[in-house]
């Protein structure tokens, strides 16, 4: 049976991610349960010691997958961590704007003023990286740099709070569509900005309330450097001692996260409503935001080129002083546990 951990706890977001649907669904505590095993998530967890593992990753029985920066710089900082899978998609980004701006495309933002929101909540600043790779990506799909874009900096001043799954407030609105963007939203309407970043089934939402235009939209770009960024992909992170001492539980994470995408695609509607329900958003937005096939959001693999790029991102993190210390990435990835699992079957509730 090997060493019984003391609790086994699991960090995410309400993002497009197959352990937030592996969590929503209730597949993920369901396969630990056949193992007589208990998880817990530290995002709804009353202690902000416990919380802040989201960011930090200092338990070192858990598992985490959401946004990359927070994982990047808590192994920039000596986190114990192994990356074991990343998660990639083609959901929706974009630069938006108001109508009477007169800015068309990403060329047009030369000599305007573009908004880099800033909250750091324990220690990293999740949303510049998120506005800034934007701004990358939608100049670059364009064949341009950044170089004449003003960057106008925004302060976001709050706390916190538990995620909350039914509410929908806390850690997992603090997100380039939803709560993030009220200071840009804010920031647009008064003229001090030109454009901003959104993502996601909440980005899509957000446009639409507010009328934006769109300057660039690249979430779906054949680029994967283009489609890189903060949020996309979403690593799946996990202690060493879990690694180390119990790969059979890892084993069950990964066979239970990546039956997600195949069971996404079979179960479309039941995986939009599990979608929905965590963005607090409409189910239509989610079919906007995703597409045909939900499922293909909702892999996990660890390609050479996918690596490529996401040191690649991970430099210009470094650039940006977004994150400081270094580590090898060659060294942080743990293939072996996704490799065996890819040749074990699907769950069986992703073949029925």
């Amino acid at each position: 049976m090997g060493h019984v951990p003391p609790q086994i706890w699991y960090s995410r977001s309400p993002v497009v991610s197959p352990l937030a649907v592996a969590v929503r669904t209730g597949k993920l505590q369901q396969a630990f349960a056949q193992e007589q095993i208990e998880i817990a998530s530290t995002t709804e967890h009353a202690d902000e010691t416990i919380r802040s593992s989201y960011f930090n990753h200092h338990l070192a029985w858990s598992f985490r997958q959401g946004g990359n920066v927070p994982a990047l710089w808590a192994r920039s900082q000596g986190a114990a961590t192994k990356l074991i899978g990343l998660s990639w998609n083609t959901e929706f980004q974009a630069l938006i704007t108001l109508p009477d701006r007169g800015i068309r495309n990403a060329k047009d933002l030369t000599g305007r003023r573009y908004g880099v929101p800033h909250f750091a909540p324990f220690g990293v600043d999740l949303l510049a990286p998120f506005a800034l790779k934007g701004l990358v990506s939608a100049r670059a799909a364009e064949g341009l740099d950044i170089d004449g874009v003003e960057l106008v900096d925004l302060p976001v001043e709050t706390r916190v709070k538990p995620y909350d799954p039914n509410k929908g407030d806390g850690l997992g609105k603090f997100s380039l569509g939803g709560f993030g963007a009220n200071p840009q939203i804010a920031a647009l309407f008064q003229g001090k900005i030109d454009a901003f970043y959104v993502k996601g089934v909440e980005g899509v939402a957000l446009a639409n309330a507010i009328g934006a235009s769109l300057v660039s939209e690249f979430g779906s770009h054949p680029d994967l450097w283009v489609r890189l960024g903060a949020g996309n992909p979403r690593p799946l992170t996990i202690g060493d001692e879990f690694v180390a001492t119990r790969p059979d539980l890892v084993g069950v994470l990964l066979n239970t996260v990546r039956s997600i995408g195949p069971w996404a695609t079979g179960h479309r509607e039941d995986a939009i409503r599990a979608l929905a329900a965590d963005h607090k958003a409409s189910e239509n937005a989610v079919r906007v935001a995703l597409g045909e096939d939900i499922g293909a959001h909702l892999g996990i693999s660890l390609k050479d080129d996918e690596l490529e790029a996401f040191e690649r991102y991970r430099n210009l993190l470094k650039d940006w002083k977004i994150i400081e210390g270094d580590f090898s990435l060659s060294e942080w990835v743990a293939p072996k546990p996704l490799e065996h699992a890819l040749t074990s079957p699907l769950a069986q509730w992703a073949r029925d």
